[in-house]
């Protein structure tokens, strides 16, 4: 499914600051996502690999959000856990 760049827009606008570009940037390279197609659905699963297991996106949004906040705690603990968990929700809403 394709989304034209104004629901794109509405979808991000909720995340307009208190977000961290950064650590986007950091979970885009560092996180691997994937999609996985089946003949009788529509649309592709969406899958994000944390800690070496994979997760479906779809229905988990906030077991994943406290799954990968506390996975990158340590390394970016430099910024408040309020704009990471928003953060986090950005980039899961990117992938889905």
């Amino acid at each position: 499914m394709n989304i034209s760049e104004q629901e794109r827009t509405n979808k991000f606008s909720k995340y307009s600051g208190n977000t961290s570009n950064e650590l986007l940037t950091y979970l885009k390279r560092n996180l691997k996502t994937y999609n996985v197609t089946l003949d009788w659905k529509q649309e592709p699963l969406k899958f994000v690999v944390v800690d070496d297991k994979s997760h479906h996106i779809e229905h988990n949004k906030k077991y994943l959000v406290s799954k990968i906040s506390n996975y990158i705690e340590d390394e970016w603990s430099h910024v408040d856990e309020p704009t990471r968990r928003r953060t986090v929700k950005k980039f899961l809403d990117g992938i889905s």
